[in-house]
């Protein structure tokens, strides 16, 4: 058995019990693990790289502080993610102002007409601001699915709505971000 793949073939909550027993590379393995998809969908959530960061760590430390009492009912990227999502939830309160500048400073398609758009603002750049653009519980459901890569049934733990609220409001961010994108499907038809 080579290194890599033990590593995929311990479960994250075998890896909490190991932890909890004093094993620290156990931890260093999740947060290797983790760490990418934590700073990720926190980033997307704040916009900025700094708060980002920070809140990053402090979803690790709270792993750390919360290791003796960790629920092994609930799976272990649920409770990862519920802390993050809790987390950033009061970063957004302390930053409202901020976070909706920031919302309404640059819409997805902020009135250039033609292909222009196409060679100002690359597909990628307009995708950032469309998912940014989303109300917060879409783009809280939206981030969760695609970004930390959790099922609906983990989103709707973490999010504590049932698992077809969540579906819906997946599928009501998807129809805003394919109304936002829509110019880029336009021409991607065009071009046929």
């Amino acid at each position: 058995m080579t290194p890599g793949t033990e590593r995929e073939e311990v479960s994250d909550e075998a890896l909490m019990l190991r932890y909890q027993r004093g094993d620290r590379s156990a931890f260093i393995a999740l947060l290797r693990r983790h760490q990418l998809a934590v700073y990720n969908f926190v980033l997307r959530q704040l916009g900025s790289a700094l708060p980002a960061d920070e809140i990053a760590q402090e979803v690790f430390l709270s792993v750390v502080r919360e290791a003796a009492r960790f629920d092994y009912e609930t799976p272990f990227t649920t409770q990862l993610f519920a802390t993050a999502y809790r987390l950033v939830r009061e970063e957004r309160a302390r930053m409202p102002e901020r976070r909706r500048w920031q919302q309404g400073s640059e819409p997805p398609d902020s009135g250039r007409s033609g292909n222009a758009s196409f060679s100002a603002q690359p597909l990628e750049d307009s995708i950032v601001s469309a998912v940014e653009a989303l109300p917060e519980d879409q783009k809280d459901v939206f981030l969760l699915r695609e970004v930390a890569d959790l099922p609906f049934s983990q989103i709707a733990t973490i999010l504590r709505h049932s698992e077809t609220a969540v579906k819906v409001q997946m599928q009501h961010a998807l129809q805003r971000l394919r109304l936002a994108l829509q110019d880029f499907d336009e021409y991607r038809r065009a071009l046929r």
